[in-house]
């Protein structure tokens, strides 16, 4: 029986929530399906968990919420890494894809890597859009700009 609980810090404006977002229940409930079908027993689990609260503890600016989730997809990701499942390189390009389905949704909407999924090398397009960013200098962050969306590499074929 596995059995887990979020300990508070019993702040007032703290709410006591399982998930206070969607990821945080996909991260949770992949960890937990993962020991079930025998990819890591639990209590590597519980050990890689409890060393990354240890070597990651709750930042100043995050919830008690925000820190458990946060050290939990870290633990995940330790865990994958360790089983070779997973690389380094495979997190960082997962989280540029992200980011550039960040900046290629529009504003209102729910951010999904649909948009992105055809990208085949996300770190390198994402570098790309970043220095398109920073050398020019004639548009507007104050919010007043009209946002015109960019090209982005498109590869056939690849999902």
């Amino acid at each position: 029986m596995i059995s887990m609980t979020l300990q508070t810090t019993g702040h007032a404006d703290e709410p006591e929530i399982a998930f206070g977002e969607p990821w945080q229940a996909e991260a949770f409930a992949t960890a937990l399906q993962l020991s079930r079908n025998g990819l890591y027993r639990w209590s590597e689990w519980v050990q890689t968990f409890a060393d990354t609260i240890r070597q990651q503890p709750q930042r100043e600016d995050e919830t008690t919420g925000e820190a458990y989730y946060r050290q939990w997809l870290s633990a995940l990701e330790t865990l994958l890494q360790e089983k070779a499942l997973l690389s380094g390189e495979d997190v960082i390009a997962r989280q540029a894809l992200w980011h550039l389905a960040y900046l290629h949704t529009p504003h209102g909407q729910p951010v999904s890597l649909h948009r992105v999924a055809h990208i085949a090398d996300p770190c390198t397009t994402l570098d790309r859009v970043a220095q398109d960013h920073h050398a020019h200098h004639h548009h507007h962050h104050d919010g007043h700009g009209r946002l015109a969306p960019k090209p982005i590499t498109v590869v056939p074929g690849l999902r």
